[in-house]
């Protein structure tokens, strides 16, 4: 069996954690996933997914972690518009100043994360979520759960 969701989230400022531990679990329960693995994948360059504990500490170290290694004032010839290659702007919108979000990215690096099911259950320890990380402003976000397995 392969199951596939689109799911939207809504950021409201970057470096914001939200957790989708429980989004997942209710796609495990209403597609009847019993055993296999669970896919959660973003769509976005400037968005990770990571498996980590969600507590008031962490997030407060992230961020400072974040800032100390690729702070948002900083020069990034990503910002420079009127210096970079036309062919990787986008046409269609106005182009983000996200240097940062797109380094951000790098050091977390992860596009997506996989997850055991046994018995219909992701088999996370008791501290970890599956934690959606806006590096850039707040706006819409695209994330894919699948799923495969019986």
């Amino acid at each position: 069996m392969f199951v596939s969701k689109e799911f939207h989230v809504k950021t409201k400022k970057g470096l914001q954690i939200i957790d989708l531990t429980q989004e997942v679990k209710n796609f495990i329960a209403e597609h009847q996933c019993t055993n296999g693995l669970v896919n959660v994948f973003t769509k976005h360059t400037t968005a990770t997914l990571k498996i980590n504990e969600l507590e008031d500490g962490f997030a407060k170290d992230l961020e400072l972690w974040c800032d100390k290694y690729v702070p948002t004032d900083e020069f990034y010839h990503h910002n420079d518009l009127p210096n970079r290659d036309p062919n990787t702007m986008y046409h269609d919108r106005e182009e983000s100043l996200d240097g940062h979000s797109h380094l951000r990215y790098l050091l977390m690096w992860a596009t997506s994360e996989t997850i055991p099911v046994v018995d219909g259950k992701m088999q996370l320890w008791r501290w970890q979520s599956i934690l959606f990380i806006e590096m850039d402003h707040g706006k819409e976000r695209t994330v894919v759960f699948s799923f495969t397995g019986e």
